[in-house]
């Protein structure tokens, strides 16, 4: 049991999540680029396909086919969902390190500022990563969950370096 409760301390310092989010990053205007958009103005929903790229602040988004649901007309309040052979993101965090992931589906909701990844989801921070199904992270309590599938385990695979620094 407390071989269990080490590990599962070290993978919570491996993902120290408090410097995840660059704060000036969602105050940043987003801007996308495709191949192709369709806009549904009636549903306030913006479809882009074809080699898409999102950038907002430092944070870069790949993808496939990038949906923008708006409920309302409410720029506060969207939901974007990037789709890919894996769709990747990438992000500057307020310490300076680069987090970078991918998965086959990636939805963000920026009012209850919820990432939802699934399949093949992957996480990597400073050479440390998570694998799994299904990675969700609530950003504003700062709280990840990895799910694997039926026949598959969640995997994390944690630097040595890491585990020096967490220790000072």
């Amino acid at each position: 049991m407390n071989r269990l409760k080490t590990s599962a301390l070290l993978c919570l310092l491996c993902v120290s999540t408090s410097s995840w989010a660059l704060k000036s990053d969602t105050k940043q205007p987003i801007n996308i680029s495709s191949n192709s958009q369709e806009i549904d103005v009636k549903n306030n929903i913006a479809t882009f396909t074809g080699n898409v790229r999102l950038r907002q602040g430092t944070i870069d988004i790949h993808a496939d086919k990038v949906v923008v649901t708006r409920p309302d007309s409410n720029a506060k309040e969207q939901t974007i969902v990037a789709y890919g052979n894996p769709a990747t993101f990438h992000q500057i965090m307020d310490d300076g390190k680069p987090i970078d992931g991918e998965a086959l589906k990636m939805r963000y909701d920026t009012k209850t500022e919820f990432l939802k990844m699934t399949d093949h989801a992957v996480l990597i921070q400073d050479g440390s990563e998570i694998k799994g199904n299904v990675i969700t992270y609530k950003i504003d309590e700062q709280r990840l969950v990895a799910k694997s599938g039926d026949k598959e385990r969640v995997t994390t695979v944690i630097q040595p370096n890491q585990l020096n620094n967490n220790k000072k």
